[in-house]
């Protein structure tokens, strides 16, 4: 079997013998619509109140996600713009959270929205790139787990919030969904920090939210926090929402209304499209999807908690990630994330369970999967000593680790993982 998979903005190719090969996961496309069409028709029935009328007259607040989101800003944002021309006026923010907020793909957003309100003739009052460093954040309060609420001035007082909101499987957070463009999107680092703590508690999982058609799966305290921190920010105003579920540049799924109703929609698309129960083996390859989602190794880092349950306890896992931006998104988050991963596994575990930092998470994650498998190979381009000082084995060919195991095991079964930033995995 020869197989390719995306790495960075590329392909790796490799192959597996028929007899090994137990199959590929990836995403499943449910609509067949081109992203502009699917679009236009989730606006034109939506299911609340048409975006038109609610944003007549209206001073509006719109949350893009980043440039770290694999989705399709440029249609989002334009399809969005041609809605809401007789706003009154619109204030635009790209939901970095604790993301890097300088980079050529931010700005390109930006240019992607003043473009579009040009075009349509929209009052643009303003584009921000939230940067949760920034001292200029507001209070609004604090929430019941405790997180105190700092936001992006920008956001305050909006007579309506517009999210356009990619939603797929998260390891953590349940979904992501338009609730993450709130909490962490435009808070600041104290914030998500005291939001991400609960990542954490094992409640905090994949396949799990609040706004879950199924009672028995409502049960995660961080989106939880997440949900109770966006109604503190939006009060009585109404919330929008303009959710998509997309791979590799196809739109799986589109829906568009109130807040609420479509994330639930849109988990019911996700659980369809993206979440797969499989038989565990003791191999895995996994790319999180190609670039953005595997543009730094603490990106990448999703696609292995999505695909972990399939893998078996001492089992090997070759993780395909290009990581172009190297090991994070910033300073701190290298300082948390990858310096701590470095230290002996016991020790990583001990200290993040008591004092959580923001980033340290997923330290904290990988740290439990390594002391779970046998090995976790990484191919990319990151320098070999920079991977095995934090208890990976690098990996320069992928072929020579997959024949390295069948040379050990002849007849072990290897699982393939595309679009693993994505999906959900439930082993059996």
């Amino acid at each position: 079997m020869e197989l390719a998979l995306p790495y960075g903005r590329k392909s790796v190719n490799f192959t597996i013998p028929d007899r090994n090969f137990a199959g590929l996961v990836k995403t499943r496309d449910l609509t067949g619509e081109d992203i502009a069409g699917g679009l236009k028709r989730a606006l034109d029935e939506p299911v609340s109140e048409p975006l038109e009328s609610l944003s007549r007259g209206r001073d509006l607040c719109v949350l893009i996600e980043d440039d770290t989101r694999a989705e399709p800003h440029d249609e989002i944002i334009q399809a969005l713009a041609a809605r809401i021309r007789e706003a009154s006026s619109a204030t635009f923010i790209v939901t970095t959270g604790s993301h890097d907020p300088g980079t050529r793909g931010n700005i390109r957003i930006m240019e992607s929205i003043r473009s579009a309100s040009r075009d349509t003739g929209l009052n643009l009052k303003g584009v921000h790139v939230n940067n949760c460093f920034s001292d200029d954040f507001v209070e609004v309060g604090t929430t019941s787990r405790g997180t105190r609420l700092m936001l992006n001035p920008a956001a305050i007082g909006a007579d309506l919030y517009v999210v356009g909101a990619d939603m797929k499987n998260h390891y953590f957070a349940g979904y992501s969904n338009a609730l993450k463009d709130f909490l962490p999107g435009i808070c600041a680092y104290e914030s998500i920090e005291g939001n991400h703590s609960w990542a954490l508690d094992p409640r905090s999982t994949f396949g799990v939210h609040p706004f879950h058609p199924d009672p028995s799966r409502r049960d995660n305290p961080l989106a939880i926090d997440m949900l109770e921190a966006q109604e503190m920010i939006t009060g009585d105003a109404p919330v929008f929402a303009l959710a998509t579920v997309s791979s590799h540049e196809k739109l799986l799924w589109a829906c568009a209304g109130d807040m609420r109703s479509v994330t639930t929609e849109g988990i019911r698309a996700v659980d369809e499209s993206s979440s797969f129960t499989v038989k565990r083996t003791s191999h895995a390859i996994v790319s999180p999807g190609g670039y953005p989602q595997d543009e730094s190794l603490y990106h990448a880092q999703r696609g292995l908690e999505l695909t972990k349950n399939a893998i078996n306890d001492g089992g090997s896992v070759l993780l395909l990630a290009q990581c172009e931006n190297g090991l994070a998104p910033n300073q701190k988050a290298r300082e948390n994330f990858y310096d701590r991963l470095t230290r002996p596994l016991d020790e990583v575990l001990d200290s993040i369970s008591q004092e959580y930092e923001l980033y340290s998470h997923k330290a904290y994650k990988f740290a439990e999967m390594m002391r779970r498998l046998r090995a976790i190979h990484i191919h990319s381009g990151l320098e070999v000593d920079i991977v095995e000082g934090a208890h990976f084995l690098g990996a320069d060919d992928p072929q020579l680790v997959i024949d390295g195991w069948l040379e050990e095991d002849p007849g072990a079964r290897i699982r393939v993982f595309d679009d693993a930033n994505k999906i959900a995995v439930y082993g059996v």
